[in-house]
């Protein structure tokens, strides 16, 4: 479970943060949904320490980690795997050597050592065969488990995804919804997904929760999305229902 608990972060006199108290339960897809700007990449900086909070508690695993020091938190950091923007892969490394990367690279583990996990998640995620490809042979999709992959190296606890269907087609959109809610069931993960994508949070999020303008709005579950009387989630789900509605049309209109 990770729990804040009246989080303020501030950037010189903005205020990102204000205040922001939410829970996200263990073991379910959590989305963190809101506009450009309104703090959700902030929030997910903030559980991997990338961030320090002015003030409040930020609770992951039974811990308070709001006030640790870097070395700390790195302990906490091993429990957690980020899935970034654009599966930010190295071009210039096979599949193999992306998901090896930092556990040989960074701490210096023993290649002989990780290539037995690296192949298992490598199989486990249907990516036999790619091992010797690189990341510009492989589709969008593919991309995006290979990301996965170098994120489970370590069978982290929790799963961090920063935006990662922003820029795919619809058919990418539902082909890596799918490897969300497929991984999170299959590895037992707790999942926290910062987008603005309504049909993906639709499609699976177990749990919802609103930011905007430095304050949060705990929706639930994503049958309760549609029914929520604040005016704020109310007129942002609809501008993006709205927005999810042109882009359909638009690529039926294309094929």
């Amino acid at each position: 479970m990770i729990e804040f608990d009246k989080v303020v972060v501030r950037f010189d006199k903005k205020t990102v943060l204000d205040g922001v108290s939410f829970t996200i339960p263990s073991n379910k897809i959590s989305y963190l949904i809101g506009g450009s700007g309104s703090g959700k990449s902030t929030a997910l900086k903030v559980m991997m320490g990338f961030l320090k909070p002015q003030s409040g508690r930020v609770i992951i695993d039974g811990e308070d980690v709001a006030g640790i020091g870097d070395r700390k938190y790195a302990r906490i950091r091993k429990k957690m795997g980020m899935v970034f923007q654009g599966s930010a892969l190295f071009d210039s490394m096979t599949v193999f050597d992306n998901v090896a990367f930092y556990p040989v690279y960074r701490e210096r583990a023993r290649m002989r050592n990780i290539a037995p996990r690296v192949t298992e998640i490598l199989n486990d995620l249907g990516l036999q065969g790619t091992e010797r490809l690189y990341p510009a042979e492989l589709s969008g999709g593919m991309r995006r488990r290979v990301a996965l992959a170098r994120a489970l190296i370590y069978q982290p606890k929790i799963l961090l995804y920063d935006e990662p269907t922003t820029g795919l087609d619809p058919l990418t959109t539902e082909l890596v919804d799918g490897i969300i809610a497929e991984t999170n069931s299959n590895f037992n993960v707790t999942s926290v997904v910062v987008s603005h994508d309504m049909s993906s949070v639709l499609d699976i999020a177990d749990h919802v929760i609103f930011v905007h303008g430095g304050k949060s709005v705990e929706i639930g579950g994503h049958d309760a999305i549609l029914g929520c009387k604040d005016p704020d989630v109310h007129e942002f789900i609809k501008s993006m229902l709205a927005t999810a509605t042109k882009i359909t049309a638009n690529a039926k209109g294309v094929s």
